[in-house]
């Protein structure tokens, strides 16, 4: 049987190693990511369940390249995060450089690229005095306090999460 040389190899994610609060990974292209989870301050005054915010941080740029096993990390990662736990995750696209509509775009393809079948998205914007925001909630499922957490979103999405 023939080999075809432009096959590509069929990718995996990277190696990622524990950090307080999340984990970290090095591309092949020599940039370093760290994937944070932090408890948001919610507006649930019960405290049944937590909200946690997600952050993606490049601590180390690497090569400038296209980069399909990032996707492939995070998903992985937040797969174990949800088998883990029925919490939700709060994910606020960073305004910095005015890219958050582009960080935006690019978490709701990975998403819809992904094989997370156990977890709904549901997405929000907020205008403040300088800028647009953008966010995403992740919840799984079958959590049994998914309304109030979805409340608890679309009250924090009215208030422009304190802004």
């Amino acid at each position: 049987m023939a080999t075809n040389q432009h096959t590509l190899p069929l990718l995996n994610p990277y190696e990622y190693t524990e950090v307080e609060n999340g984990y970290r990974f090095e591309t092949d292209y020599g940039a370093i990511y760290e994937l944070i989870f932090l408890l948001y301050p919610s507006v649930n005054e019960t405290e049944d369940y937590v909200i946690y915010m997600f952050n993606i941080e490049q601590i180390h740029k690497g090569k400038s390249h296209k980069d399909d096993r990032i996707r492939q990390t995070v998903e992985k990662i937040l797969t174990l995060f949800f088998a883990e736990n029925m919490n939700a995750i709060l994910v606020v696209m960073d305004t910095y450089d005015n890219k958050q509509s582009a960080r935006q775009r690019m978490f709701r393809n990975w998403f819809e690229k992904s094989n997370i079948k156990n977890v709904e998205k549901y997405e929000a914007s907020c205008n403040t005095e300088n800028f647009q925001l953008h966010t995403m909630l992740f919840i799984e499922r079958h959590n049994p306090f998914k309304s109030r957490i979805l409340e608890d979103y679309f009250d924090l999405v009215k208030i422009n999460f304190y802004s």
